[in-house]
C-alpha cells in the first residue's frame, strides 16, 4: 500500500460497471492494460480472480492480487492498473445501496459518518471475512445464471451479507488505515463525502483538514486525484445522494433537494440535468421502472424493514422461524411485514424462507452424500416429507431426482 498520489490520465467515466441493466448480475472483466478512470453513481464490489496490479482510488494506490476484495463507492474514482505482463480478471457486482444511504433518514453522529466513509477500500486476500466474501461471490455467480424471482431475492441478500462482512473486516483494520495518515486528496474527498449535504465551502474543508494550505492548493489536490474541482465534486456527491432518496416511496423533489444539500429546488434540477443529461423525473421513469428484473431489486434494497427481514431469514434459515419470532427480532409488526413482502416482492416471508432453505438443500444434495432426512433437518425443514413437498413446488422435481441429475449417489442411512 503506497502513500503517494497518482494523477488521473483523463476525465473519469461512468456507466462502465454500473447501470440499470447491470443490477443483480455478476460481470467478468479481463483488464490487459491500464484502464481509464471510472466514477460511478452507484457503488460496486470487486473480486480479483486472477493477476496482480494496483487499484488507484482517488489518487491513492493499493496493491491487489487474487483473493483481494474492493468496495468502490460513488465518491471514489477508480483506475485499474495491471502489472506489466499481467491480465487482471475481475468479478464485479454493482450494489446500488450507495454509501451515503447508510445514514439516510438516520440520526448518526458525524464521527460515525466518517468511520463509514473512511473504510479501507481494498481488503484481503487473507482473513475469515474475506474468504466468506469470496465464497459468496461464487454462489452469486451461479445464481446470476438464473432469472427467477427467488434467485433475485437471494442475490440481493448475498450483497447485503458481503457488505456486512466487508465492514466488519474494514473496522478491524482501523489501526492500520488511519484518516490522519492519508494523502491530502483522500482526506479532502472523504471529508466532502461525509459533509456533502451540509452548507459546505472550500474554506470549511481547508479549516477542518489542512489549515496550513490555501484553498487553491486543496482544490488542485482534489482535481488531480478525481478529475473534479471542489464545486464539481460536491455537486456530484449531492446528486448521488439525491438518487438514493428516489428509491423511497413518494418523497417530493423539494424535500429531496433540501436533504441532499441543495438550498434551492431549481438549483437541484439544473445540476441534475447538467450532470445526468436528463431531469430527475425522466431519470426515475427510465432507470427505476425500466425492464423486468432490476426494479424489484432497487425497491427492495432501499427498504430497511424488508432488507433486514430478508437478511434475517437468510442468516437463520436453518432455525425454526415464525411470524412472531421475525417481528420480535426486527421490532416491527406482522401486518407491516406482510404488506412489504406482498407489495415489494409479491411474496411472503414463508415463501422467501422456503427459497433459502431449498437452495441450501440443493447445495447439500450436490456436494455431500448425506441422507435426505438429514439434509431436511440441516436445511431447517424439520422433516424429509416437508422438504420433498416444498422442494417439488419450487423446482418441479424431488430431492432424489435432483441429486440423481447431479450424479452424486446417496449414502446409505446410518
Amino acid at each position: 500500500m503506497k502513500n503517494r498520489i497518482r494523477p488521473l490520465c483523463e476525465t473519469p467515466r461512468d456507466g462502465i460497471f454500473c447501470g440499470p441493466d447491470k443490477y443483480l448480475t455478476l460481470q467478468e472483466h479481463t483488464i490487459t492494460s491500464e484502464m481509464f478512470p471510472v466514477m460511478e453513481y452507484d457503488s460496486y464490489f470487486i473480486l480479483v480472480k486472477e493477476g496482480h496490479g494496483n487499484f488507484v482510488i482517488n489518487g491513492e494506490e493499493f496493491s491487489i492480487e487474487p483473493g483481494c476484495v474492493s468496495w468502490i463507492q460513488c465518491s471514489q474514482v477508480l483506475t485499474v492498473c495491471p502489472d506489466f505482463g499481467n491480465n487482471l480478471v475481475l468479478w464485479i457486482c454493482p450494489y446500488d445501496y450507495q454509501l451515503l444511504s447508510y445514514y439516510s433518514f438516520s440520526n448518526i453522529a458525524p464521527t460515525r459518518e466518517l468511520e463509514i466513509v473512511n473504510n479501507l477500500p481494498v481488503i484481503g486476500p487473507d482473513g475469515d471475512e474475506v474468504k466468506e466474501i469470496v465464497h459468496l461471490f461464487h454462489q452469486y455467480r451461479k445464481l446470476s445464471k438464473r432469472h427467477s424471482h427467488g434467485s433475485a431475492i437471494i442475490r440481493s441478500s448475498y450483497l447485503r451479507r458481503i457488505e456486512l462482512l466487508y465492514n466488519r473486516f474494514a473496522k478491524s483494520m482501523k489501526s492500520h488505515y488511519k484518516f490522519s495518515n492519508l494523502p491530502l486528496s483522500r482526506k479532502v474527498s472523504l471529508y466532502i463525502a461525509v459533509h456533502s449535504t451540509t452548507a459546505l465551502t472550500c474554506a470549511d474543508v481547508v479549516k477542518a483538514i489542512a489549515p496550513s494550505i490555501s484553498e487553491s492548493a486543496l482544490n488542485h489536490a482534489l482535481l488531480v486525484a478525481t478529475g473534479l474541482n471542489f464545486n464539481q465534486y460536491l455537486n456530484r456527491l449531492r446528486i448521488a445522494h439525491a438518487m438514493s432518496y428516489f428509491l423511497y416511496d413518494s418523497l417530493p423533489f423539494d424535500y429531496i433537494s433540501s436533504i441532499s444539500g441543495f438550498n434551492m429546488e431549481i438549483t437541484f434540477f439544473r445540476r441534475f440535468k447538467s450532470l445526468i443529461g436528463m431531469t430527475p423525473q425522466t431519470y426515475m421513469k427510465r432507470t427505476l421502472s425500466d425492464g423486468k428484473h432490476h426494479p424489484v431489486y432497487r425497491t427492495t434494497i432501499m427498504n430497511e424493514t424488508l432488507i433486514s427481514a430478508i437478511s434475517y431469514l437468510y442468516e437463520n434459515m436453518t432455525d425454526p422461524i415464525d411470524a412472531e419470532t421475525l417481528t420480535k427480532e426486527l421490532y416491527t409488526s406482522e401486518n407491516i411485514l406482510r404488506v412489504q413482502f406482498k407489495n415489494r416482492l409479491n411474496s411472503s416471508y414463508k415463501q422467501v424462507l422456503s427459497q433459502f432453505r431449498v437452495r441450501y438443500a440443493e447445495a447439500l444434495l450436490t456436494t455431500t452424500s448425506l441422507p435426505t432426512v438429514d439434509i431436511a433437518i440441516e436445511s431447517g425443514f424439520g422433516s424429509d416429507r416437508t422438504m420433498a413437498r416444498v422442494f417439488y413446488n419450487i423446482n418441479g422435481i424431488s430431492p432424489g431426482e435432483f441429486r440423481k441429475a447431479r450424479k452424486l449417489p446417496q449414502k446409505a442411512g446410518k
